[in-house]
């Protein structure tokens, strides 16, 4: 091998280095979020929006006889598998230098979050508490949150920078 031509492999595998290097750079500046964020909450139905809807069934209201109904933690950790592949292909293209196709690996695991979350109000691995009688005969139905699908509708998710 001539000096010429390792100088031209070197220099070749040194800009693949330096565009992997770029792609985990972008990717370690990258959250993918699901859930209601605050300004897109939508809907205000007795002064409270989706995001704030959310919270107070994710923790319960003991003042308003609300047990706690977990969603989107549980939903993703059901659906981990599914979202981890998602995350390790996103990752495996950074690798490869594929900033656009991490960027679009983040995308398709925020919206597996988001389906798993949406499908988490009729899971039957919610465990939720049915709804309290007096909630039952003023929606005629036992099952907590599906009502009007105005919460579940507003489920969404955001793959955006950090900071």
């Amino acid at each position: 091998m001539e000096v010429f031509e390792f100088l031209a492999e070197v220099r070749e595998t040194d800009k693949q280095l330096q565009a992997v290097q770029k792609s985990i750079k972008e990717l370690k500046k990258i959250d993918v979020l699901v859930g209601v964020p605050q300004e897109e909450a939508g809907r205000e139905q007795n002064g409270i929006t989706n995001a704030e809807l959310l919270y107070i069934h994710t923790n319960g209201s003991p003042a308003n006889n609300i047990p706690p109904r977990p969603i989107v933690d549980p939903a993703i950790q059901d659906s981990k598998e599914e979202i981890g592949t998602l995350l390790k292909e996103a990752i495996l293209k950074a690798l490869e230098g594929d900033t656009d196709g991490a960027m679009a690996g983040m995308e398709r695991a925020g919206t597996q979050g988001e389906n798993a979350v949406k499908g988490w109000f009729t899971n039957p691995k919610n465990n939720w508490a049915e709804n309290a009688e007096s909630t039952k005969k003023r929606k005629g139905s036992s099952k907590p949150l599906i009502d009007t699908g105005q919460l579940r509708k507003s489920i969404t998710h955001v793959v955006k920078k950090k900071g």
